[in-house]
């Protein structure tokens, strides 16, 4: 009987990280700098100093604020040269999306995210 009440903790512990990591990870792509980047991103790589200009932000804080979605495998970084550009994962998005009780595909998660920086 205690084998199975330690098995059935573990089990939910297990579980309550996974919806505390979904939780992270949608925090993470609505939260405002993000989503205006991801919108960015929607249509295909984008370089750095595109994406400096347009949302008006340094490298370091770029780096910094889609570490957490680069780590997780939304967002690419790639260094050619003295070139560094970001791709959106959009498959990935839209299967985080389509779990979502929010959203019914990606278009639907992306004008969400663009009518939110509107």
């Amino acid at each position: 009987m205690d084998r199975i009440i330690i098995l059935y903790a573990k089990t939910n512990i297990m579980s309550d990280d996974a919806i505390n990591e979904s939780e992270k990870i949608l925090e993470s792509l609505f939260e405002p700098d993000n989503a205006e980047i991801l919108v960015e991103l929607k249509d295909g790589p984008k370089l750095l100093s595109f994406l400096m200009k347009k949302i008006a932000i340094s490298k370091e804080e770029l780096d910094e604020k889609l570490s957490y979605l680069i780590e997780k495998g939304f967002v690419s970084k790639d260094e050619k040269n003295d070139d560094i550009s970001y791709l959106l994962d959009t498959e990935k998005l839209s299967k985080v999306l389509e779990n979502d009780d929010n959203f019914k595909n990606i278009d639907d998660g992306l004008a969400k995210l663009d009518s939110f920086l509107n």
